[in-house]
């Protein structure tokens, strides 16, 4: 039967029987049959390698999973949602161009900072910083100082850790990497996309890597061998956002600068824009030095 040709023909002022229906209805059905047991036919089985069922070592249910969490971090992308890092300057309008078409639910976390031990080349020095990239071999991290060791907790025994996998905030940012990228190329296009519009620029004191980052960076190991290794699971972001629920009315003592975040008016311009301004001052221990404050800026719609 040609593609064209009908299964039943009817001639022009012929009446159409309902017998003559259901005789075409059988004829589809068989047709359809036809072709379906010819395309079972059709295929052919191929010898198989021990490897056939995976693919690079991955079974098919371990690259479901894998494309499901994929699916689900770029989920957030196409949802109204955005994800900001901010700093705030007392009573400076921070315009926010965030063109979701509407007026985002807002939501607001001061980035808190914390102790660490950066390194850089073969220098390590102790501070605060708000982003930390390290390995999860480093929980305690230990330099020598002028009074002797130096030992720094980044993650607290005992406690859940403030930790995000650095693959999963690449792939949110988008970051596009192969097995070839050197870790210390990618951890510069970490660094430019977290900080890129309409995200806000932050001081290189704010974030920095552990030891071992530096120690890879040195030897240009790549995104490959550490998956080779084990290590790429173990790479972590640290950072810890937070607020308080229904915080205690503003006072003018020593405790309402612990607020987390402080004194901020949130204004929508129009469907496109907002913008965030801290009205309370914070001062840098007690030299009045006004401090800015850095937020992590949650947006939906």
């Amino acid at each position: 039967m040609l593609d064209n040709d009908p299964f039943t023909t009817f001639e022009p002022g012929q009446i159409i029987s309902a017998a003559a229906m259901n005789a075409m209805q059988s004829k589809m059905r068989a047709e359809i049959h036809k072709q379906i047991a010819e395309a079972l036919a059709a295929l052919t089985e191929v010898d198989l390698s021990k490897d056939s069922n995976a693919l690079e070592g991955h079974s098919a249910q371990d690259l479901l999973s894998k494309f499901l969490e994929q699916a689900m971090q770029k989920f957030p992308g196409h949802t109204g949602y955005r994800k900001l890092f901010k700093v705030l300057e007392f009573d400076e309008p921070n315009l926010v161009e965030h063109e979701l078409k509407l007026c985002p639910l807002v939501d607001l976390y001061e980035l808190k900072s914390f102790e660490v031990i950066c390194a850089d080349d073969d220098d390590k020095r102790r501070g605060e910083a708000r982003f930390f990239l390290y390995h999860t071999s480093e929980k305690r991290i230990s330099m020598e100082g002028p009074n002797g060791t130096v030992t720094v907790d980044i993650e607290e025994r005992g406690e859940t850790p403030f930790s995000i996998p650095v693959s999963e905030i690449l792939d949110y940012l988008g970051v596009e990497y192969t097995d070839d990228t050197s870790l210390g190329d990618l951890e510069t296009e970490l660094w430019k996309a977290m900080f890129a519009p309409p995200n806000d620029p932050f001081d290189p004191s704010d974030y920095c890597h552990s030891p071992w980052y530096e120690r890879c960076c040195r030897e240009e190991r790549t995104v490959g061998s550490l998956k080779a290794k084990g290590d790429w699971d173990d790479l972590k972001l640290k950072m810890i956002p937070c607020k308080v629920v229904n915080p205690a009315p503003l006072e003018r003592d020593d405790s309402s600068s612990e607020r987390r975040p402080p004194n901020i008016l949130v204004a929508h311009h129009d469907f496109d824009r907002l913008s965030l301004v801290l009205r309370e001052r914070i001062f840098i221990n007690d030299n009045q030095q006004l401090a800015n404050v850095c937020l992590m800026v949650l947006l939906k719609v």
